[in-house]
């Protein structure tokens, strides 16, 4: 990196932030790193150099990913507003904006977001807003839940899928509600 003229944060911490995503997925020693940094900038932005009020505006609003590492065990609930990413060995529940689990994931949980893709094994339910991806070298034990939902050949998917059709119009559901009413 180009050496900055800068007045609070050390060129480390410069080059390490400028080197990051506003929305991309961390670990957390990373994650906690960004955001002390990005808590520096904000206390001291009256005295930042240019580059820093930059930065600062580009992070002030960060969203960062959780990123749960290959070769790691995690037991907890994890509920967050933007994306997870599971690499390891992952028990408990998971609730975010975007879920991915990778093909090194192992993943025991019940999974609710808007959109999951799974490259991996995941034993437990899935729950999508938007949609549901299972690629050809994934492991599905649990029920499926989504309004869209892919699968590739080889796959592997044992559940039940249900796949309901929220963008029904009035008219249908009052058609529908009618059929009822009237055997």
């Amino acid at each position: 990196m180009d050496k900055q003229n800068l007045k609070v944060l050390t060129q480390a911490e410069f080059d390490f932030l400028e080197t990051r995503k506003w929305n991309g997925v961390y670990n957390q020693e990373t994650r906690e790193k960004l955001y002390v940094i990005i808590e520096k900038l904000n206390r001291e932005k009256r005295n930042c150099a240019r580059a820093e009020k930059k930065l600062y505006r580009i992070f002030k609003n960060a969203n960062f990913g959780i990123l749960l590492e290959k070769n790691t065990e995690t037991r907890e609930t994890i509920t967050h507003n933007g994306k997870v990413q599971v690499s390891g060995v992952f028990q408990g529940q998971i609730i975010a904006q975007a879920v991915l689990i990778d093909k090194t994931a192992s993943v025991a949980a019940n999974i609710a977001a808007e959109v999951v893709m799974c490259k991996g094994k995941v034993f437990g339910d899935i729950r999508a807003t938007h949609k549901i991806k299972i690629t050809k070298d994934a492991e599905i034990k649990g029920d499926i839940h989504s309004p869209n939902f892919i699968i590739e050949k080889g796959a592997i998917f044992d559940g039940r899928c249900s796949m309901p059709n929220i963008k029904q119009s009035r008219s249908l559901r009052l058609s529908g509600d009618a059929l009822r009413k009237t055997g």
